[in-house]
């Protein structure tokens, strides 16, 4: 068996990666609804935005993005500060 390539890549890296898969998802959402129903074009449509939503998901819980927004304080609680926003590498 051979091992396995190890790939280095940012987090910035990441964000543009899940940036195009969810352009994808968009485009084969809005190919599928101009698709006849029950046509093998619908079948695999259907199939490639589930491997998607697979794909973005996976990488969300390895980011640890969290699919909610975060919960309201508790009356007397200590507030948090949020973290600097992420700036993006210049293209």
């Amino acid at each position: 068996m051979t091992p396995l390539a190890e790939t280095s890549l940012t987090r910035i890296e990441v964000d543009d990666v899940m940036t195009y898969l969810r352009a994808a998802l968009a485009r084969a959402i809005r190919i599928r609804e101009n698709a006849p129903a029950g046509s093998y074009l619908d079948s695999v449509l259907t199939r490639t935005i589930e491997g998607l939503e697979v794909e973005i998901a996976q990488l969300r819980y390895l980011l640890a993005e969290p699919d909610l927004p975060p919960a309201p304080p508790e009356p007397g609680a200590v507030p948090f500060e949020l973290p600097p926003p992420r700036l993006r590498k210049a293209r």
